[in-house]
């Protein structure tokens, strides 16, 4: 019964593929494409922003430190440039989906993205989907997803950028990028690699950060090519991360992390009038090795494969209804020294609308359905509206039904994993309103999440561990983000940028609020711009949260703040030359319990575009 319900499932692809590709003639491609169109096509009623390349070069370390300073994300980090963890609307680590180029990269033995390994240098565009987003994306897209996409074009250009830049405690990194596209071709290719002694001061306490030291290195490919009515593209990225664990105020750090992972997504995308299909292989590989003590060449290993095909097909008509069904086909191995061997296979139906009614209004519905694995599958649905009622003013709302399935470490641990674990499940519902009166822009958002069955580690027999479906919890809150760009002249002007979050995470059982959940967040930047020169000032805030589940200890509330200037030379105007300062007030604080961040430091930057 479950085949036959398959081969339902695929016929009804090919046959409406069928069916449409007569409807219209061939329509001319866009110029510029995204890897990910369910990103843009189907979140109408979902807050979606994207950083621009001015907001990622001001906090370009890693990816921790761009979504710190510029969005409603709080990020839990073991100290500078060790493990860092998001809570995105005061939702777990697990709960947060980092989408590459349309693809969920969340580690499968963790269930979650440690977001000081990527580089945000590596991408054409970073975007923040605010939301359930479990049927576009899979597990774990519950509070929200982080998307990291690379573009393509067609239009002829050949440029290089290279970057150097050195910082305080021993800090050295460099990017290379080269960029081409000719006839019906496109290849990008790049590097980016980080290096520090990570040896700063705690503040007050005369003490440093030792054995903290960590190396990054990333390189990609990206290429694309058109073949009359059919593009062709391959996404290609290495990435290698070599970490001393820094210890904390109580202990000293010894053991060390090395991970390694690699993304290949091949993809044949086919257009005839209103219908295209677009086929899609994908290979994502990570490795680990944990050292308890680096001075010994004894660790624990893991290594996964997955993957990943797909087919979908979808249909635009009138330029009003765009409907989008696609199957997905998933090869899971694992192995480890702590989970043994495991497989895992899934295959999942998905089928996405949207609706635009007139020029103010548009609506979309979606559904997700998995099978062959052995959990319980629920069927997933999301559905979202947004209406224009002014020139200045929109109002848009969306509810869904999201999951996150149990990671192999939850089911396979060697000294208590449970295979009896089932998908936690979500329900969330947002309303937003978008404000503009000219260079004004603002965003208003309110939101409810509840989610029931999380899995939870608890202590069973003796010293041992043992996750199980018990927790439930419940969130809501409000953000608001706003931009103001003021022009003086024809040469100057002012850019102000400014987020704010309350958050309330509550664990039901208890009655208390999520650990490492700040009720209030806030960041704002304000960088003036003349001519060739620009000067920044950014800030953060970060309320008081509670690091035990009783709320009985907390970390202080802090305020953090970060200058920069940056002059595109006069007499060439291919080098930028600039300098930024972090902590200006020398701030002593911690995102986690007992280890601090970083004292007063600077960074210096040279950048040529060839």
């Amino acid at each position: 019964m479950k085949l036959l319900q398959y081969y339902i499932i695929f016929g009804f692809l090919l046959c409406w593929g069928s069916i449409t590709a007569q409807l219209d003639s061939i329509q001319q491609l866009p110029e510029v494409m995204l890897t990910d169109a369910k990103l843009i096509h189907y979140s109408k009623g979902f807050k979606l922003e994207k950083l621009s390349d001015s907001v990622v070069n001001r906090n370009a370390t890693s990816l921790t430190e761009t979504l710190r300073f510029n969005t409603a994300l709080y990020f839990k980090e073991n100290g500078f440039g060790m493990v860092a963890s998001p809570s995105f609307r005061g939702t777990n680590a697990q709960q947060t989906a980092v989408i590459w180029n349309g693809i969920n990269i969340n580690s499968v033995f963790t269930g979650q993205t440690d977001f000081n390994t990527i580089s945000a240098l590596s991408y054409d565009e970073i975007a923040i989907r605010s939301g359930g987003g479990g049927v576009q994306f899979g597990s774990g897209a519950v509070g929200g997803s982080i998307h990291l996409n690379n573009k393509y074009t067609f239009i002829n250009r050949d440029t290089t950028t290279l970057g150097v830049r050195y910082g305080s405690f021993a800090t050295i990194g460099a990017t290379a990028t080269n960029t081409q596209s000719w006839n019906n071709h496109y290849l990008n290719l790049g590097v980016d690699f980080i290096r520090s002694k990570n040896d700063y001061d705690y503040i007050g306490k005369n003490k440093k950060n030792t054995h903290g030291e960590f190396l990054r290195f990333n390189a990609k490919v990206n290429q694309a090519r058109r073949i009359k009515s059919s593009e062709i593209s391959w996404n290609s990225e290495y990435t290698l991360n070599d970490r001393n664990f820094s210890g904390s105020l109580n202990t000293q750090g010894r053991d060390g992390y090395k991970d390694i992972a690699t993304r290949n997504l091949f993809r044949v995308k086919n257009k005839i009038g209103a219908f295209t299909t677009k086929t899609s292989f994908a290979h994502l590989f990570e490795q680990y090795r944990y050292f308890p003590n680096t001075e010994k060449q004894l660790y624990d290993e893991g290594k996964a494969n997955t993957f990943i095909g797909s087919f979908q097909s979808e249909v635009f008509l009138r330029k009003k209804l765009r409907l989008l069904s696609k199957i997905e086909y998933s090869y899971l191995n694992a192995q480890g020294d702590n989970v043994g061997e495991n497989t895992r296979k899934t295959l999942a139906a998905v089928v996405l609308l949207n609706h635009r009614i007139g020029n103010n209004f548009s609506y979309g519905i979606n559904f997700r359905k998995e099978f062959l694995n052995n959990f319980e599958n629920p069927l997933l649905f999301s559905a979202d509206a947004k209406l224009k009622l002014s020139h200045n003013y929109a109002l848009r709302v969306n509810g869904s039904k999201n999951y996150r399935i149990p990671t192999i470490n939850d089911l396979f641990w060697v000294a208590g994993g449970n295979t009896n674990l089932q998908p936690e499940t979500s329900y969330q519902f947002e309303i937003g309103q978008e404000l503009a009166f000219g260079n004004f822009k603002t965003d208003v958002a309110a939101y409810f999440i509840t989610s029931e069955d999380l899995i939870k580690w608890v202590p069973t027999n003796g010293n041992i561990w043992e996750p199980v479906n018990i927790s439930e919890t419940q969130n809501y809150g409000v953000e608001v983000t706003t931009s103001y760009l003021v022009k003086f002249g024809k040469y100057r002007n002012l850019n102000i940028r400014a987020n704010y979050s309350y958050t309330k995470a509550e664990d039901l059982e208890k009655e208390k609020q999520l650990i490492y959940v700040p009720y209030h967040k806030a960041t704002g930047t304000a960088q003036y711009s003349f001519k060739n020169f620009s000067a920044y000032i950014q800030g953060l805030f970060n309320g008081e949260i509670y690091t035990t589940t009783d709320n009985s200890e907390t970390l202080d509330a802090y305020n953090v703040y970060n200058v920069g200037i940056s002059l595109l030379l006069p007499k060439n105007d291919k080098i930028t030359i600039g300098g930024r300062l972090k902590n200006v007030f020398n701030t002593c604080y911690e995102n986690v319990a007992f280890r601090p961040m970083p004292s007063r430091n600077f960074q210096i930057f040279l950048n040529f575009n060839i």
